[in-house]
């Protein structure tokens, strides 16, 4: 091997060599750190949706509990600038023909409880809603209307 050879082996990186390393490094490192933004977002959203979920299974085991329910609305705020609304409405079971119950008279009273949790988000504001069922036992003051009770 000739020493112009050799030389020309240790010379290392040219100019161009290292610019266009430092720019492929440059976007890597853009692509890794908008990879990371966006996991922390999402991440935050999951939190703040987590956090929607659970204020709505707190609210809705509460309404029912101690006090009967009426069809009506509530509302409030919770901390972590939440806010709820809540809307109470009757349930009607659709009846059967077969039934052994009186034409008109359910068993238990059905009410839907639809509940809506908004939340600030930057600019934004996003929200969540939640349904259930609650059921419960007829007014206690109201005679049984059971065919055969003898009323």
């Amino acid at each position: 091997m000739s020493r112009a050879a050799a030389d020309m082996r240790q010379r290392g990186f040219t100019l161009i060599e290292v610019v266009i390393a430092l720019a492929v490094f440059a976007v890597a490192v853009g692509v890794c750190m908008q990879i990371a933004t966006a996991g922390l977002r999402q991440s935050r959203i999951a939190a703040e949706q987590t956090q929607a979920a659970l204020l709505a299974q707190s609210l809705l085991d509460m309404h029912g509990v101690g006090e009967r329910l009426e069809p009506g609305r509530d509302s409030g705020r919770a901390e972590g600038d939440y806010q709820w609304e809540l809307e109470v409405t009757p349930y009607e079971v659709p009846l059967q023909t077969d039934s052994p119950l009186a034409p008109g008279f359910s068993a238990v009273q059905l009410f839907r409880l639809d509940l809506t949790i908004r939340w600030p988000a930057g600019q934004n504001e996003r929200s969540a809603r939640f349904s259930t069922l609650r059921a419960m036992t007829p007014d206690p003051n109201v005679p049984a209307n059971l065919p055969g009770a003898g009323g």
